[in-house]
């Protein structure tokens, strides 16, 4: 995708390491705060419903059932869940061509459908199969931005 196509996006999928990072008030998840979700270019942010599932399950452990799930759910207002029935076949031929998480499957599968990027924190295993993947999705790693 060049410049001036990158510059027309208004969407884009978030992947759970990435919302991990602004949770924990990394510099990567302050950078990612401030250069993509407080960017008005960015209007529409997708997250598959596993995200919300991994999300709730990390800060249980840290907090509790009911804290953790009342935290998530006002963090995740802003964000729209995709529909777990819309993306099963395309996260599905995505795991099935790349060993991958299933999570991670979910959020590129997002970026398939709608043609957007999807911004995830760089992994070993993603990096293997980056050149590929890049074939099919347009991936943004927020280690990039800082």
């Amino acid at each position: 995708m060049n410049e001036k196509k990158d510059s027309q996006i208004t969407s884009i999928a978030v992947d759970t390491g990435v919302l991990i990072e602004v949770l924990e008030d990394s510099t990567l998840g302050k950078a990612f705060f401030h250069e993509i979700l407080e960017n008005p270019q960015f209007k529409t942010f997708y997250i598959s419903p596993l995200v919300d599932m991994e999300l709730k399950y990390i800060f249980c452990r840290k907090s509790g059932y009911q804290n953790a799930k009342e935290f998530v759910s006002e963090f995740l207002k802003d964000f729209i869940i995709y529909s777990e029935s819309e993306l099963r076949d395309e996260a599905f031929h995505l795991k099935c061509k790349f060993p991958i998480s299933i999570a991670d499957c979910y959020s590129l599968a997002i970026g398939k459908i709608r043609i957007i990027p999807v911004y995830m924190k760089k992994e070993e295993e993603i990096g293997q199969v980056l050149d590929e993947l890049s074939s099919v999705v347009k991936i943004k790693f927020i280690d990039n931005l800082v």
